[in-house]
């Protein structure tokens, strides 16, 4: 069995199979390649989130009434 198979690999097979794992290897890098720029979009997003949750913190104060109005408000243009 085991020279069988050698001698498919060595017979002419080792072209497509090579072939077929650089696909497979254009295939996850790709994938990686998307992965990383998704995480990247995700973290510019979560950042911009937070730098704009500070700013209304820092802009609202410690007035309970003013705290208050802007929870009732949940419009997420407004700036």
């Amino acid at each position: 069995m085991i020279a069988f198979i050698w001698r498919l690999i060595l017979g002419g097979l080792w072209k497509p199979l090579l072939a077929v794992l650089g696909a497979l290897g254009l295939y996850a890098k790709g994938r990686a390649d998307a992965k990383a720029k998704d995480d990247l979009r995700d973290l510019k997003g979560f950042k911009k989130t937070t730098e704009r949750m500070q700013d209304a913190d820092a802009a609202m104060g410690d007035d309970p009434a003013v705290l208050r109005d802007s929870l009732r408000q949940r419009d997420p243009n407004k700036p």
